[in-house]
């Protein structure tokens, strides 16, 4: 569950890195230049860049909201909410000659440079800049190198199931400081209790509404 925020941010990035690709950028691409300047940026400052989920798939870490939101756009998932009905739109997916999905920005689509922070363009142009010229397979194989990735792929072959790569073993896996790793473990730790606390108000308000219908219901 996402907020109006964080996917305003989340658009923000991915239209942010498509400028870089005028041509248009393959998943490969814009998956790990999200992926890799996520975790550095959690290695600096220990706060991430996107509040996107990453989780550990074949050909390397993939950031599930911005997925989703290409599947909504290539029509193979629906999407309902109005805020990633726009981040849809702002994109465009072609197919290159040997089949693989091109992703590229609609033609009015502007990336809203106020979603982000210097710290992040820093990050992003770093890393766009160190995989723009490598070849796909061979940035799914680097990110095979990631210890944050083997862990959680290793967990998801055992279940069969997607498997998050956490902020921190992100961050660990990139070598950052021990101080660093604490941060983002207290952060995360908050970040959860809020979550859970959303998610019990959201469930009892369900609850109330859906009691409420019933009285109505029953009284007509």
């Amino acid at each position: 569950m996402k907020t109006i925020d964080q996917i305003l941010k989340i658009k923000a990035v991915v239209l942010y890195i498509l400028k870089a690709f005028p041509e248009g950028v393959d998943y490969i691409h814009l998956f790990k230049v999200m992926y890799f300047a996520q975790q550095n940026q959690l290695k600096e400052y220990g706060l991430p860049i996107v509040y996107d989920t990453f989780v550990a798939r074949k050909h390397g870490p993939v950031p599930t909201l911005t997925y989703k939101v290409l599947r909504g756009v290539e029509g193979k998932t629906d999407i309902s909410s109005p805020e990633l009905k726009d981040f849809a739109d702002s994109l465009d997916i072609q197919f290159s000659k040997d089949g693989h999905q091109v992703v590229h920005a609609s033609k009015n689509a502007k990336c809203d440079m106020d979603e982000l922070s210097v710290a992040d363009v820093k990050m992003l142009d770093k890393w766009i800049d160190k995989c723009k010229n490598v070849d796909s397979f061979d940035l799914s194989d680097k990110s095979h190198e990631d210890k944050a990735w083997k862990r959680a792929k290793r967990q998801a072959d055992k279940t069969g199931e997607d498997t998050k790569i956490t902020m921190y073993d992100m961050a660990e896996a990139a070598g950052a400081s021990k101080a660093m790793l604490t941060v983002i473990r207290e952060r995360q730790s908050v970040q959860n209790l809020i979550f859970s606390k959303q998610l019990r108000l959201l469930l009892i308000r369900k609850r109330r509404d859906s009691a409420l219908f019933s009285k109505v219901f029953n009284g007509m």
